[in-house]
């Protein structure tokens, strides 16, 4: 039963009032909209019903609540779902799948180039975007770990932020195409520069060129002046070896994304984009990586980052329609981005829902020397958890910590028997029993690690219940009189029995 009753809607549309029910947790509780801001994280193995218990009532909860949204998709199916979501909720209209078809088209790089508004056209953003992109190839490749990684990762960066300044100053737009034309044609020898025919041949020196003759504000000129001394100077006078790492590193990274799929999907023109959640839309990106490999999962990521950014530059007292990134199997898209981006999601109004079957998957997503500070960093950022079936030590491990440990007072018994005499113990004849009790005092888990091993996982044997443990920082349920609280979900309603 369900005593909370979410206030009436306004006539100019949905109320989001940060103190409105969202989603019912118990006869007492309720998750309100403000704490879904907080971040969710939602573990359970596979087949624990973590997607359709728990995820299914959360989506649907936003849904009905008028958020606009970002899904990322890993399994083939996950369109299917959320078509059936937006279907349930009456929010058809608003579905929009960026898929294969080439339908749907985002040129990122000339968006963010093109935008208006506080700080539109930065060439740290772009360069953060595409660093945020080789970040994940990097990753997959097992790069990491050397000790001069750091010099590597400066040295791309620069390269990266000195394409992407030139095509601003000479043509006022970014490609892809173009960045992997400038940094082939830049030049690699002091010879070269005096070259005639490479001059004529060279799209690096023809961006030179017109960047020059183009009107400069003096901090443009300034920039020009540095972009000249880079390409110029600096990038031909590095050692042959240097300079090809440096160079193959960045173009193996934007190969990818110049070929094909991903040249059609995201170096065109742009159709739809992370702005048009702010709208209401319910963006599916379908290239689900188990299919798609690696071009799904960029694809994720790029999707990812740039709708964080724009949700974070939005004027929310202007536009304070909720939004949320809904991301199962989580792992695949990891950035170092994630943790920074959590920290101000409550400011920008966007629920995340992060899932995967246990923490050992995010360890290895991050992968290198740091992953255990970027896990409990990012882990520590999404208050709200919710463990379900999980046979996974580390884990159920992790979820009793997280909930803790309180004191806890224990019974011991023990009794013996003495005999009388030698007689009686040469005759086995024992007397009155000897009793002793005593009581312990102890710091126990409230859920014991082994909880987690035995919760239901949905289906019609289980009545399509499914169970899970509700954990949330900084709160008392009522129903429990603790932080934690048991919560069943029916995989066919999308709610909390």
């Amino acid at each position: 039963m369900w005593p909370f009753r979410a206030k009436p809607r306004q006539k100019a549309g949905h109320d989001w009032d940060l103190s409105r029910p969202l989603l019912p947790l118990s006869r007492h509780d309720a998750l309100l909209l403000g704490e879904a801001f907080r971040g969710i994280f939602i573990t359970g193995e596979t087949g624990s019903g973590k997607t359709t218990g728990s995820g299914f009532a959360l989506a649907m909860a936003f849904l009905r609540a008028g958020f606009g949204g970002l899904v990322l998709c890993v399994k083939p199916d996950e369109r299917r779902t959320w078509e059936r979501y937006c279907k349930l909720a009456g929010r058809e209209r608003d579905l929009v799948v960026f898929d294969a078809s080439g339908n749907q088209r985002y040129s990122f790089l000339d968006a963010e180039a093109r935008r208006s508004g506080a700080g539109a056209g930065l060439v740290e953003v772009i360069v953060q975007l595409l660093c945020t992109i080789l970040e994940v190839a990097e990753r997959n490749g097992g790069q990491g770990g050397r000790e001069d990684e750091g010099y590597w990762r400066r040295a791309v960066r620069q390269l990266i932020r000195n394409l992407v300044a030139l095509l601003l100053l000479a043509t006022g737009r970014v490609t892809v195409p173009d960045l992997y034309r400038l940094v082939v044609s830049a030049p690699t020898t002091p010879e070269q520069l005096k070259s005639d025919e490479w001059k004529k041949q060279s799209f690096c020196f023809q961006s030179l060129t017109q960047a020059d003759g183009r009107p400069k504000s003096p901090r443009e000129q300034r920039d020009f002046e540095l972009i000249a001394d880079y390409f110029m100077l600096e990038f031909p006078g590095l050692s042959e070896k240097t300079r090809s790492v440096i160079v193959s590193t960045f173009t193996s990274m934007v190969d990818v994304l110049n070929r094909s799929l991903l040249f059609e999907l995201f170096s065109t023109d742009t159709t739809v984009q992370p702005e048009d959640c702010l709208d209401g839309k319910i963006i599916v990106v379908d290239l689900p990586v188990k299919e798609f490999a690696e071009v799904g999962q960029f694809a994720g990521v790029l999707w990812k980052y740039a709708w964080q950014r724009a949700v974070e530059r939005r004027d929310v007292i202007a536009n304070p329609r909720p939004v949320f990134q809904f991301v199962d199997e989580f792992q695949h898209f990891l950035t170092s981005h994630d943790a920074l981006f959590q920290t101000t999601a409550r400011s920008s109004r966007v629920a995340t829902v992060y899932l995967t079957q246990n923490i050992s998957n995010l360890l290895a997503g991050f992968g290198g020397e740091n992953a255990r500070a970027q896990t409990d960093s990012l882990l520590g950022n999404l208050s709200l958890k919710i463990a379900h079936l999980n046979s996974d030590p580390v884990t159920n491990e992790w979820s009793a910590s997280v909930i803790g440990r309180s004191r806890q007072f224990f019974m011991n018994t023990s009794s013996s028997y003495e005999p009388a005499d030698a007689m009686s113990q040469l005759l086995g004849m024992y007397g009155d029993p000897q009793v002793t009790t005593g009581m312990s005092e102890q710091m126990e888990f409230e859920v014991p690690p082994r909880y987690f091993t035995s919760l239901r996982t949905g289906g019609p044997g289980n009545r399509w219940h499914v169970d899970s443990i509700v954990f949330q920082g900084g709160r008392v349920f009522k129903e429990t009189g603790k932080a934690w609280l048991p919560v069943t979900f029916d995989q066919q309603q999308g709610r909390v029995i």
